[in-house]
């Protein structure tokens, strides 16, 4: 049996394939324009169907196999009516409509769980030291079939709740950390780790909104309409009492990222600058590319793009890098994937070596 996760993987590389044929000249032109339309046609209802892979959850994946079948149909149907076209590419046509049949007649027709990407059990505060909290969560859009996502909740020694990164709001969420303490700041820690934010605000406008450096000179932030009450220095803000510690490590573009290490715990909180997804939960067909970018485990690396902005800006990341490794963090949180939960400054070690010299 074909799962719906690789189901799309098929879908995606089909269109891929078709398009790339579509390309080639030693095909005749109306076979090319076949299989463009071919191509176009499958990633636009594989888009927005209710599977892994899928960006929109508008087609169930019965409707989906329906279209499946109307393509595959298509196909034999120009294989045996194109009488210009050489036998080849009318054979190719030919067969492609009976191996998608064949997909069809294999594959399952209810979808797997796309938390199975994500750490159970979603939404829901976990403690994991004293006055630190876990939140793992999914985002939508296709990204959020493959990525999962975290927010650290931490309670302030005055019993208040900062929330670093926050994913997605629910009421039943915003209750239980209400349960462990009033929720009074809300972090937005760099320039893609801010668009749930604002549901967050809706419930809780009494709560400060502290951001990265230049993070409200963004025009995509601007024009969200986000509030951002202030900008996070080289040092916390008194009112979060002495228990952080802030660094922030720089990088082209516009790129800040503040990493929060709390004391008492020797928790480091980062965001982005570690990357750190298990291959089982990695679908089969990206695996081989999270591979080579490092971003799977052991590795931990960031993606190769933060790592060029980074590099742009070496010296202050690197001294930065190192201050946080002179803190000797017992354990690493960050947004996506595994975190070190016990030695973490080996393995935070480990995840910066592009950029320690």
């Amino acid at each position: 049996m074909i799962s719906t996760r690789l189901h799309g993987c098929i879908d995606y590389g089909v269109a891929g394939l078709f398009a790339v044929a579509a390309g080639s000249p030693a095909i005749s032109g109306p076979v090319r324009r076949l299989l463009a339309t071919a191509g176009a046609y499958h990633a636009s209802y594989s888009a927005v169907t209710d599977y892994e892979l899928g960006a929109r959850p508008w087609l169930t994946m019965r409707q989906h196999l329906l279209f499946d079948a109307i393509g595959a149909a298509a196909l034999l149907a120009a294989g045996a009516t194109l009488r210009r076209a050489p036998p080849a590419e009318r054979a190719l046509l030919i067969g492609a409509g009976l191996a998608e049949f064949a997909v069809i007649a294999c594959s399952a027709r209810t979808p797997g769980k796309a938390a199975s990407i994500a750490y159970l059990p979603l939404d829901t505060p976990k403690p994991i030291a004293p006055d630190i909290y876990l939140v793992d969560s999914t985002m939508s859009g296709l990204l959020g079939k493959v990525l999962p996502v975290r927010m650290t909740a931490i309670r302030l020694p005055d019993g208040a709740l900062l929330l670093h990164s926050p994913t997605r709001y629910s009421p039943e969420l915003a209750a239980a950390l209400e349960r462990i303490g009033p929720v009074r700041h809300l972090v937005a820690p760099n320039i893609a780790h801010w668009m749930m934010l604002k549901d967050w605000q809706e419930a809780f406008p009494q709560a400060m909104t502290w951001a990265a450096p230049g993070l409200r000179e963004r025009r995509q932030v601007r024009r969200s309409g986000l509030r951002l009450d202030r900008d996070l220095g080289p040092e916390p803000p008194p009112v979060w009492g002495d228990a952080i510690a802030l660094r922030t490590i720089p990088g082209a573009g516009g790129f800040h990222e503040v990493a929060l290490f709390h004391h008492p715990s020797r928790t480091l909180v980062l965001t982005d600058l570690a990357l750190n997804l298990e291959p089982p939960k990695v679908p089969a067909i990206i695996r081989p590319l999270a591979r080579l970018f490092g971003i799977l485990a052991p590795d931990g690396m960031p993606p190769p793009y933060l790592r060029f902005a980074v590099n742009r800006r070496h010296a202050e990341a690197e001294a930065a890098a190192r201050e946080l490794l002179g803190m000797q963090p017992e354990r690493v949180v960050f947004a996506h994937g595994r975190w070190f939960d016990r030695d973490g400054a080996q393995h935070l070690r480990h995840s910066m070596r592009w950029l320690l010299t």
